[in-house]
């Protein structure tokens, strides 16, 4: 038997990147478990819907169909429609081809989460669920809708067990849903891949990846930081490898003639990723809000240092040993801390960085962690299975 994976985050032809770290959660689940996960992929070229099976590895096979990508207030309406009916399409499919799997784990609540409620009744088995949503988090929340309220409490009391990223989104989402059996499970990185390398560095370079969300991830800040920094020394460069453009950050940086400071590298594959992370003397992030961002977890798989906020699940992973926390929005700060680490970086103890990493993040302790929480799980559930009146009641 296997595992169904339902992610509620898919990569697209206009996003490439989304939900990535799903991806990373079940490629290391599958170390251990079969998975078998359902996508329905919104795609601009799109013609033809029709399911196909791809072998990932023996264990890790993705089912996927693809649907054309709309922009329009009609064609968004229609978009749903369509996800819908082949997503349940795609329920059927796998169970002919697969049979019925022991579990469902349902990655992000929504917007999939009443329909997994609803297979996992139809085929009487637990209902997982691993959330990464910063939708939880106290300054976020006012964005959850009473409607949405209501499908994410349904889903919740529905659950066998959650697995959040971090302590903190756990109490988070604590203080908003019903919540039991729930580990926290951390994000994944590949250590064989990010790996620590020689470098001697000048310019120093220090690197940010992210989406430059200015909302989240605070951007401008810190483009901020890095013009006043200049102003007192020259020997630093930072890299920026993003998703999308930020074409406010690129007016900043030409406006205030930042050029030799600000290099925009553009989106890379995960291997440039690594190359470059390894490649850099430190990380920086300031960031205003995170769950647990993956970035953090390569750079310290490539030992290097971090300047961070303390916000989210990051103060769980990053202590003196690790890296130098700067306050959310103070610019003075951060311009401070980035002196500091540019004087400072070699002291920090990269091996014990990179073996922080390893025990922590690896695929392989993930996949021992995931494996335990599915037994419980199951142990459980054939004692306790739920009924359709106790998913539905509140």
């Amino acid at each position: 038997m296997y595992i169904l994976h339902v992610p509620s985050w898919v990569p697209s032809d206009t996003n490439p990147f989304n939900g990535n770290f799903i991806e990373k959660h079940i490629d290391a689940i599958s170390i251990s478990e079969k998975c078998i996960t359902l996508r329905v992929v919104r795609d601009t070229n799109a013609k033809l819907v029709a399911f196909s099976i791809k072998t990932l590895s023996e264990n890790n096979i993705v089912v996927e169909c693809f649907i054309k990508n709309r922009t329009s207030f009609p064609g968004k309406v229609w978009m749903r429609i369509c996800e819908k009916y082949y997503y349940r399409k795609g329920m059927k499919f796998i169970e002919s081809k697969f049979g019925k799997p022991k579990l469902i784990h349902l990655h992000v609540a929504p917007p999939l989460g009443l329909f997994a409620v609803k297979w996992s009744k139809k085929w009487n088995i637990p209902l997982v669920l691993t959330e990464h949503w910063s939708i939880y988090n106290k300054q976020n929340r006012t964005f959850i809708s009473v409607s949405k309220k209501r499908e994410l409490h349904k889903v919740f009391h529905a659950l066998s067990g959650i697995t959040p990223v971090s302590n903190d989104l756990l109490n988070s989402i604590h203080e908003l849903f019903p919540v039991k059996n729930s580990t926290v499970i951390y994000n994944v990185v590949d250590t064989e891949r990010f790996i620590p390398r020689k470098m001697d560095n000048f310019p120093k370079k220090m690197l940010h990846v992210s989406t430059l969300d200015n909302r989240s991830k605070n951007f401008l800040g810190l483009l901020e930081g890095i013009k006043l920094l200049s102003k007192k020394r020259e020997d630093f460069i930072l890299e920026v490898i993003y998703e999308c453009r930020n074409k406010e950050a690129e007016d900043y940086v030409k406006s205030n003639k930042l050029e030799s400071f600000v290099h925009f590298l553009g989106s890379m594959s995960e291997e440039q990723v690594a190359i470059k992370m390894g490649n850099c003397d430190f990380f920086v992030l300031f960031s205003n809000y995170e769950n647990l961002p993956c970035v953090l977890l390569e750079a310290m798989s490539c030992g290097k240092p971090v300047i961070t906020t303390p916000v989210g699940g990051i103060p769980e992973i990053i202590n003196k040993d690790r890296g130098i926390f700067v306050e959310p929005k103070n610019v003075n700060q951060l311009v401070d801390r980035l002196d500091y680490m540019l004087q400072h970086f070699e002291k920090f103890d990269r091996n014990l960085i990179r073996n922080y990493a390893e025990t922590h993040f690896s695929k392989k302790v993930i996949s021992q962690q995931f494996q335990k929480f599915y037994q419980d799980i199951l142990n459980t559930f054939l004692t306790n299975p739920f009924t359709s009146s106790e998913i539905f009641q509140k």
